[in-house]
């Protein structure tokens, strides 16, 4: 059915709107290296942000490696496993965290390599699918479910979101995975929540969904 022009425009105001759409109010902007910004909007005085992984991190991380390890019939000292910890970590921006329960936010942003091509929308979605699939093969983890769906990251070219839900060493833990494309980066934002308290997870959601990237290049 052909339509009508009153609904031809009606179209056109839509497409010209969404296309347009205002970039989400942030409060800070955190250089993440070559030449991109990320712009935050935190939804309370209960997170910190910060460009050096706690300690807390760090100390989970390495229970995490140890159990890894001795899966292997590895051992390691305890001072090598929180050296191990830690440099991984580091390859992260930026953290974003509570304090009291230790939900937190891991910002990578990695740059392409060199003759490396910018990837199309389906790499990315596969690479977030691919995220999931992982997930469940971590060590201590069971029960996981995951789900991928297409989200908006203000400035990127494609981004797409990863809900979890599983138990880690009989744990209930939430994971929210952001992985999209910024020329010249990908990039990885992912959250895991203990849940301890369900402001937590509510927050880091407005946060994700209010992110802003600045200085991409424009395809």
């Amino acid at each position: 059915m052909a339509l009508t022009r009153l609904q031809m425009a009606v179209l056109a105001l839509f497409l010209v709107v969404g296309c347009t759409a205002a970039p989400p109010r942030v409060d800070r902007t955190v250089d993440v290296g070559s030449g991109l910004k990320l712009g935050l909007a935190l939804p309370s005085e209960r997170w910190v942000v910060q460009s050096t992984v706690p300690d807390f991190l760090v100390e989970e991380r390495a229970e995490h490696l140890e159990h890894e390890l001795a899966e292997k019939g590895k051992q390691v000292s305890r001072e090598d496993l929180l050296n191990l910890s830690r440099k991984r970590l580091s390859a992260n921006e930026l953290f974003v965290f509570n304090p009291q329960t230790r939900a937190v936010l891991e910002v990578d942003f990695s740059p392409l390599d060199k003759g490396e091509s910018a990837p199309s929308r389906g790499t990315v979605a596969n690479s977030a699918r691919f995220a999931g699939e992982s997930l469940s093969q971590e060590e201590g983890v069971t029960q996981a479910s995951a789900d991928v769906a297409k989200t908006r990251v203000y400035g990127a070219m494609a981004a797409y979101r990863l809900d979890a839900a599983y138990q880690h060493h009989g744990h209930s833990t939430r994971f929210v995975g952001v992985v999209g494309f910024a020329d010249p980066c990908w990039f990885y934002l992912y959250y895991t929540d203990p849940l301890a308290d369900a402001a937590d997870l509510q927050e880091m959601d407005s946060l994700l969904r209010n992110l802003l990237v600045e200085g991409g290049k424009v395809k």
